[in-house]
């Protein structure tokens, strides 16, 4: 094989050198350019994915701020002063779909042995247009029976939450409800709504022992049921027709309680009660008035 010529190794040099300037250069168009530029290009795309994901997440914390602070600033979490005044930067102005408190009725106080404002034994309880404190530590009863309208005898919607403690037919030892009919049944007249109070005081003052003990929801009583005169008092914003009782059990216990019979500013029929054991109530002095007292008609109804 004959030797390569000096000429032929010079070409030679020259290709190859040619060949490693392209790549050199090529390298470094890879390094400053090409992979910058893909680079950048796949955070972008990170970046758009994480966006749209975090939207949602974004979207659903704005939307519970925005019910946190709807719900404090609905009625059920109105502090009250100490005459059960709701108190919330929302009594200038009604909330959203709110119905306002027809004329007349803002002159009532009604008493003043109530819960004070933050009292913590008690905690507030709010349905439809009214309120009603409870303690704190009772739990629901679902023991409880239905009461009905004293008027027409149709079943009410009713809570209740009664203690802990059970007495021998299975039913706390004390308990308070909460019940109302009709919405809106009388309007919101308030010469009709009063009437319609009226009429449920002059009703019950007509009826006899033995119909207003199943009126006052007196299953617990079996002997000695003794009550007050129905009477309309004067509550927050509201009337309603007291009727206080007391009896004994079959073991010979003794029952203290109390009824409100109400029809609300805007016409719905509604009752409250207290009722309990009177060794309950003794061991817990002052309890049975503040928790009677505490009725009270929001500025506005939801």
């Amino acid at each position: 094989m004959p030797a390569p010529q000096p000429g032929n190794r010079k070409t030679l040099f020259i290709i190859l050198g040619s060949v490693a300037v392209v790549l050199f250069f090529a390298l470094i168009a890879l390094f400053v350019w090409v992979i910058p530029a893909l680079t950048k290009g796949t955070n972008e795309g990170d970046s758009v994915a994480t966006s749209s994901a975090s939207q949602p997440a974004s979207s659903a914390s704005s939307s519970e701020s925005a019910t946190e602070t709807a719900t404090e600033s609905a009625p059920s979490d109105a502090p009250t002063d100490t005459d059960g005044n709701a108190e919330t930067d929302a009594a200038d102005g009604l909330p959203a779909g709110a119905t306002a408190l027809p004329a007349g009725w803002d002159a009532l106080n009604g008493p003043s042995n109530i819960p004070a404002d933050g009292d913590p034994l008690f905690s507030k309880f709010v349905t439809g247009e009214s309120s009603f404190q409870y303690l704190k530590s009772w739990d629901y009863d679902g023991t409880f029976g239905k009461t009905t309208d004293p008027e027409t005898g149709k079943e009410m919607q009713q809570v209740a939450q009664g203690t802990k403690d059970l007495d021998a037919d299975g039913i706390s030892t004390a308990f308070a409800f909460f019940a109302e009919t009709d919405e809106g049944k009388f309007g919101s007249d308030p010469a009709k709504v009063k009437a319609a109070i009226q009429a449920v005081e002059d009703k019950l003052s007509a009826a006899t022992a033995a119909e207003l003990m199943q009126q006052l929801v007196g299953h617990k009583c079996a002997s000695g049921f003794q009550h007050s005169t129905p009477e309309t008092r004067e509550f927050r914003r509201g009337l309603a027709v007291v009727v206080g009782f007391t009896c004994k059990t079959a073991a010979g216990e003794d029952i203290q309680a109390v009824n409100l019979f109400s029809v609300t500013p805007w016409g719905t029929p509604q009752r409250v009660g207290v009722s309990g054991h009177k060794s309950y109530w003794d061991a817990n002095p002052g309890t049975f008035e503040k928790l009677a007292n505490s009725y009270r008609i929001n500025k506005w109804k939801q």
